[in-house]
């Protein structure tokens, strides 16, 4: 058979009825009829069962044989007659890899199969041999190299008899090989075993949202062994059209992933929205997993609408661990987006003390991703875990992506080592400056105080093996303070203009501290103070000028509106003075946008000396859960009833909702719309779903979502049987 005749045939069997499907349609191009003499292959068994437990794939939904390369498999051959070695009957395997036929780069793959007495153990190399051989059927053992091309191949089965009367088999559908956690040989190896079952085949995560002092959470899963996912993110890494051999390092595919998985540059499977307006779409807090994007990006071959950054975190999370590279969805608490690239972030406030717009901005919290591999583009010490971001929010090579960049790098200040670790570092370390401008501009910006407590403050994951939250700041940086961070901003000042240019000493005797209640469920008022204090001498007066604002933002820090603000002038005398305010919740309701979060402003000008000390601090309204009741088991493939009680907090009525139910426990994602909810009305919702196999614990997650009031969640556990 000519190469011309392969590539066409190749060419017919890469289209697909839509993206996900697992098989291929049958071609139409007839094979060469085959000649007397010749060794016929009647069928060939990929022992999908065996093959898929031994692998660690068996929770694929997937038809067909799923692999982690650098391990071997076995398949049966059946033939139309016995095998003869001395009759010098050949058995040649052949790998096709990807959707056309490429000769170079390990993408057509020849093994010919060996004797039984001879190892195959070399991990480099494609291998073959004669495992086992009864009457007309033969098992053969193949081994995969531990840096193989990731991603679907086409399996073909040729024979000779004494060097000719060639006769092939194709096999129809793919064989999928992935990266492979287990294997020591392969660049995403991870050591300790409890790790590899959460960060590669736990299916269920969890976010975390909120300020650093007020941590939310909510559920999150990531479905990655539901139909269709596999072959979709396959797809997608296809059609970026890399050179053969990038498919076989994890750095390229992740890198590749944090770019596939938002849509402006590669009408990727999510586009962006932080506008407030999610006409059109979904609102990002709506979402509980990325199953049912996936299957809406695969249903309607378009980029789903909306997400933020832990939606992107969530199907990134979900790529990473479908293709088998560990990976870990991490949430930094006060993340700067740094505009100038100088680890530096300016804030000013005009001459009453009122903050203005900026540039540069501190984002309430920020997720992204963590991925495990080695780093052999990097000297050594640098692999383990590797930052990545789907979040469309900076160019990399004029993509929008970031990473993979070594958390060691980043904790050491080695900002010159690849990929976007500058960025990174500055998303954790950054300084915030206040400026202070004189009223007619006339003069130049006065700098009142440095901060370089405020950036990256926390920074968590979910604990492994456990719904619990686990600090990893230390893996992002030093321990505020120490020595070691002077070494590792020394080490980053060589690569980052400006980030130890500033650094005077902003003396004052006078301090300000906003007090605000630890938590203010939405709907209530709430009580604001700030204490004011000196240090100067008992009996000196400071007279000071004291200006609050409470603005409601977006969780990227960016302004929405104006909810309080006041000005005060205050004499201290004794050692602490403190001032209260009232924040009604029928003036903050209408004006709060997304997660209710709120960013408090306080300044304080000391006339005597001069000078000006601010504060800021991000708040949190909490907002109800949703309890969710389920009975205490379920038979698989039967309909099970989920019960969901809910309690508007509100005093005003919500209109426009609806419920959406998913999770491991659910065969089909499920979004019902519900009447309007009356104010502190408590309501009752019954959702109907079918329980997946496989049969054990599994969770039900529920979200509520309306005009007025978004982003409630809450799950159970029922056990399907």
């Amino acid at each position: 058979m000519d190469n011309n005749w392969r590539r066409a045939h190749k060419r017919l069997m890469a289209f697909r009825g839509r993206v996900g499907t697992s098989k291929l349609p049958k071609t139409e191009i007839e094979e060469p009829s085959p000649s007397d003499g010749q060794l016929k292959v009647e069928k060939v068994d990929l022992l999908l069962a065996k093959n898929r437990q031994s692998h660690r794939t068996e929770n694929y939904e997937n038809t067909g044989l799923v692999l982690r390369r650098g391990q071997s498999f076995d398949i049966e051959i059946t033939l139309a007659q016995v095998y003869d070695e001395a009759a010098k009957h050949q058995i040649t395997l052949e790998l096709w890899w990807g959707t056309e036929a490429l000769d170079s780069h390990n993408a057509h793959v020849v093994i010919p199969i060996r004797s039984s007495s001879v190892a195959i153990d070399n991990l480099g190399t494609w291998a073959a041999k004669f495992v086992n051989m009864k009457e007309n059927k033969v098992t053969v053992q193949i081994l995969s190299p531990a840096d193989g091309l990731v991603g679907r191949y086409q399996i073909d089965v040729t024979t000779k008899v004494d060097g000719k009367n060639d006769y092939r088999f194709i096999m129809e559908g793919h064989v999928y090989l992935l990266f492979n956690p287990w294997c020591e040989a392969d660049d995403v190896f991870m050591h300790n075993e409890i790790q590899r079952k959460e960060y590669v085949l736990n299916d269920m995560g969890m976010y975390f949202y909120g300020a650093g002092n007020q941590v939310g959470h909510a559920p999150w899963y990531f479905g990655q062994f539901e139909v269709g996912i596999l072959e979709c993110v396959v797809t997608l890494m296809e059609a970026a059209n890399k050179r053969p051999s990038a498919y076989s390092s994890p750095i390229e595919i992740s890198r590749l992933l944090s770019a596939l998985v938002n849509a402006p540059d590669d009408n990727g499977i999510l586009v962006g929205n932080w506008s407030g307006n999610y006409e059109g779409g979904t609102e990002p807090t709506a979402w509980s997993g990325s199953a049912s994007i996936f299957e809406e990006f695969i249903r309607t071959g378009q980029p789903v609408c909306y997400g933020q950054c832990w939606v992107f975190g969530g199907l990134l999370s979900t790529a990473l661990r479908t293709i088998g590279i560990p990976g870990r969805t991490i949430t930094n608490f006060n993340s700067a987006h740094d505009a100038d690239a100088n680890c530096l972030l300016d804030y000013h406030f005009d001459a009453d003390g009122n903050p203005l717009d900026n540039d540069d901005s501190v984002w309430n919290f920020h997720v992204w991703n963590d991925a495990w591999m080695a780093r052999p583009d990097l000297p050594k010490g640098y692999g383990g875990w590797q930052a990545v971001d789907s979040t469309p929010q900076e160019l990399s090579d004029y993509v929008f992506r970031t990473g993979p960049s070594s958390l060691t790098a980043i904790k050491n200040g080695h900002v010159y080592l690849n990929y976007d670790t500058k960025f990174v570092f500055a998303e954790v370390n950054a300084c915030k400056v206040s400026w202070k401008l004189s009223a007619d501009l006339a003069e130049a910006p006065k700098l009142i105080q440095i901060d370089t407590k405020a950036v990256g403050t926390r920074v968590v994951t979910k604990a492994v093996g456990k719904s619990e939250m686990e600090d990893i700041t230390n893996q992002y940086k030093q321990k505020e303070g120490s020595v070691y961070e002077y070494l590792s901003l020394f080490a980053a000042d060589k690569y980052v203009d400006g980030l130890k240019k500033l650094l005077p000493d902003v003396v004052n005797d006078t301090a300000i501290e906003l007090v605000l209640p630890p938590k203010t469920l939405i709907g209530d008022d709430m009580i604001v103070k700030a204490k004011l204090s000196k240090t100067c001498p008992v009996g000196t007066t400071r007279n000071a000028h004291v200006s609050v604002t409470c603005n409601s933002v977006y969780y990227t820090g960016v302004k929405a509106k104006t909810i309080f603000q006041t000005t005060d002038t205050v004499e201290i005398k004794a050692k602490e003075e403190v001032l209260e305010w009232q924040i009604k919740a029928a003036d903050y309701l209408p004006l709060l946008v997304d997660q209710a979060n709120m960013r408090f402003y306080v300044s304080m000008y000391e006339s005597e000396t001069n000078n000006t000390v601010t504060e800021g601090i991000n708040y949190r309204l909490i907002k109800p859960d949703l309890v969710v009741q389920v009975p205490t088991s379920a038979p698989v493939g039967q309909f099970f009833s989920a019960t969901v009680t809910f309690t508007n907090p509100l005093d005003i009525m919500l209109q426009d909702c609806f419920f959406h139910t998913e999770g491991p426990a659910v065969l089909i994602h499920k979004k019902e719309t519900f009447r309007n909810i009356k104010p502190k009305e408590t309501v009752i919702y019954t959702v109907r779903v079918i329980a997946k196999k496989p049969p054990g614990k599994k969770d039900i997650i529920v979200s509520f979502s309306s005009v007025d009031l978004i982003g409630v969640s809450g799950k159970a556990t029922v056990n399907l049987v």
